[in-house]
């Protein structure tokens, strides 16, 4: 390790982790808020306008719990909110800042066949190569078995990181990402 590095690392280990503002949580939160004012409602509006032993919410309840693409569909998403906080833990733990002591912000969290698709924006002062240092760390935030680190060709502030959940039988890389929809 170069002296600069050393500085460098010196450095940003001096620096304290920035809190977010209210409206950066909120928006980090806000699966959890949604889902914490929708539920009582849409189970005041099921018992109260369709009485309490509705056909119909019996068959969503149903439709979820027992029709195998719509429960995986459900399941995805969850891991996909919970994904994002533990990256968010992550980046925290492998110490993956800018010098203001914020961390990357995560845009988009998608599931994958083998597990999540994470579109990240690196701030000024962070680049993909702190991420792939700190992906084992990562790693270990989400429970994942490894986490992949690619950076968009022409434009090394978007970064793609691939939460592998399970392994795939002879596949050492995930597959190609698609293009995601308004990233392009």
């Amino acid at each position: 390790m170069t002296r600069w590095a050393l500085f460098e690392e010196l450095h940003r280990a001096a620096l304290p982790i920035t809190r977010p503002n209210p409206v950066v949580v909120g928006w980090r939160w806000r699966y959890e808020i949604g889902a914490a004012f929708a539920l009582p409602l849409v189970g005041y509006v099921f018992v109260d306008g369709l009485g309490p032993m509705s056909p119909i919410a019996g068959v969503v309840i149903g439709l979820i719990l027992l029709w195998p693409p719509v429960r995986s569909e459900v399941w995805g998403r969850i891991r996909c909110v919970v994904t994002a906080h533990r990256i968010r833990h992550g980046f925290v733990e492998a110490y993956i800042v800018s010098r203001r002591g914020k961390i990357p912000v995560i845009l988009w969290c998608a599931p994958a066949p083998f597990g999540e698709r994470v579109w990240v924006w690196c701030r000024a002062g962070t680049t993909a190569t702190h991420i792939e240092q700190g992906r084992e760390i990562i790693a270990a935030a989400c429970w994942a078995a490894d986490v992949t680190v690619r950076p968009r060709d022409g434009s090394p502030h978007w970064v793609l990181l691939e939460v592998t959940r399970r392994g795939r039988a002879g596949a050492a890389q995930p597959p190609e990402p698609r293009p995601a929809r308004g990233l392009r």
